[in-house]
């Protein structure tokens, strides 16, 4: 998509187009050094504002400008529907789970990525998560499970490992926040056991068995056992099978009961 297609469809004077020769999803990072509001949230390709959600999204951040708590946006994935607050990291990583790892539903204060940009290093699959582990020291965390936004699912999506990428590299960051004391042993495990028993079989589910999805496999049956237990691997080929009856599930408490709420 060029750049005079874009500014000719968007005729805002707040819309910024940048290029960027970025590899993988290290354009997450070099978007948010764009940013100069004071308060940055990435919004992927794949997700729709639902109505009122911006409003919604907004008078959440305007809530929190004196505290600037650390906030992230889960659109209901976590079936609550609500914004919860968290006293500390630990305890917000805990019920956050493995969306840590969803960019759409990152967000940092301008300021506190000013301070922190030019010296974090990056997993170059996860630079927003990389970012993310460290706000830990922030005076207050926020969950917001409002279904601010509906995905809209792209059929034979590809381009990467994504198997390689929640077993070895994200795992790799839980372990690394777990070292650093960022959060706790227990928070860590729950963590884990949230992708291996939820995350992987939905992934093997719509990439090896309905074939919806065309992300590479590669090394999968190996990779996991670095993290997870013996066993793991037969584990998520089993529960994939169950995959469709959950999916179904959701879809239903979405639409009756988190649908509307702003």
């Amino acid at each position: 998509m060029s750049l005079e297609f874009l500014l000719k469809e968007f005729k805002y004077s707040n819309f910024k187009y940048f290029h960027t020769p970025c590899e993988g999803f290290m354009n997450s990072y070099f978007v948010l050094k764009y940013a100069n509001g004071c308060f940055i949230k990435l919004h992927n390709s794949q997700e729709v504002f639902n109505s009122g959600a911006l409003s919604a999204l907004i008078v959440n951040v305007k809530r929190n400008l004196i505290k600037k708590p650390l906030m992230f946006f889960t659109s209901g994935l976590l079936k609550k529907g609500t914004i919860s607050e968290y006293s500390n990291f630990n305890e917000f990583n805990y019920n956050l789970s493995y969306w840590s790892s969803w960019s759409n539903g990152f967000s940092i204060w301008k300021e506190d990525f000013d301070i922190i940009a030019a010296s974090v290093s990056l997993n170059t699959l996860f630079p927003h998560t990389s970012l993310f582990f460290t706000q830990y020291y922030k005076n207050g965390f926020i969950i917001n499970d409002q279904h601010l936004f509906t995905t809209q699912f792209i059929k034979k999506r590809g381009g990467h490992n994504k198997f390689h990428a929640f077993t070895i590299e994200y795992p790799s960051l839980i372990e690394n926040a777990r070292k650093k004391g960022f959060i706790k042993l227990e928070t860590k495990n729950k963590i884990l056991n949230d992708i291996l028993y939820n995350y992987l079989p939905l992934l093997f589910f719509n990439v090896k068995i309905a074939k919806r999805e065309n992300f590479s496999s590669k090394g999968f049956k190996s990779h996991i056992k670095v993290y997870f237990p013996i066993g793991s691997y037969w584990v998520v080929i089993l529960l994939s099978f169950f995959v469709p009856l959950k999916i179904m599930c959701r879809k239903i408490k979405i639409k009756y009961f988190l649908n509307s709420q702003f």
